[in-house]
């Protein structure tokens, strides 16, 4: 069987190739994704949108990370924000009025740390590094249904990384600047329904979605 053409921008499918879609974008801070290593077998994972289209982000991969090289890149603790929603994480809260409602939006955040894998691995990798517990945490209220409808998750009101990402930049920068994220996103989405084709998609998926 013939090797599928790969495109060396993206490094997807030419069929699928995503870079006409994406965008460059800074953050409104640092942003340190910790990716499980599932992740990476992941024909549809987000991760790599993101690492073609924002600047300043980095992405290291494993279960377990030494405290000592992540806090080296992280020179005050107190301004990182790890993304996880654990017991008394700060509430960075959404409404369909206006970008963000609630929060300390004024206090600098130089550092995000965003967990990457399904609800499962993600919260492997919180217990697998004892060491996040000890930074300030924050976590996403009300924010908009997931339009990640190819893949499906389990936990009510998931969101996939680049959404999160998203929503979390669009709070932080008081704007929807970061909804450009969402073109190659989407874009990646609907090349896969109609490489898949609109019954498979509509037997497997759709439901799900509404």
């Amino acid at each position: 069987m013939a090797k599928r053409k790969m495109c060396s921008g993206c490094s997807r499918p030419v069929s699928v190739c995503l870079c006409e879609h994406f965008v460059s974008l800074q953050a409104p801070c640092n942003v340190l994704i910790l990716q499980h290593p599932s992740e990476q077998k992941q024909a549809l994972a987000t991760v790599p949108i993101l690492q073609h289209c924002i600047r300043n982000l980095q992405v290291r991969v494993g279960e377990v990370f030494a405290e000592e090289d992540v806090l080296s890149l992280i020179n005050r603790p107190e301004q990182c924000r790890v993304l996880f929603p654990a017991n008394g994480a700060q509430a960075w809260s959404f409404s369909t009025d206006t970008v963000a409602v609630t929060g300390e939006r004024d206090e600098p955040i130089e550092w995000l740390i965003i967990l990457d894998g399904t609800w499962r691995k993600a919260k492997r990798i919180w217990h697998l590094n004892p060491w996040l517990e000890a930074l300030p945490c924050v976590c996403l209220e009300d924010v908009p249904k997931s339009e990640y409808q190819i893949r499906s998750s389990t936990i009510e009101g998931g969101v996939s990384t680049l959404e999160t990402l998203v929503y979390a930049c669009n709070y932080l920068s008081k704007s929807a600047d970061y909804d450009l994220l969402l073109q190659p996103f989407r874009a990646m989405i609907d090349l896969q329904i109609k490489k898949m084709g609109l019954e498979v998609y509509q037997a497997h998926y759709a439901q799900a979605a509404d």
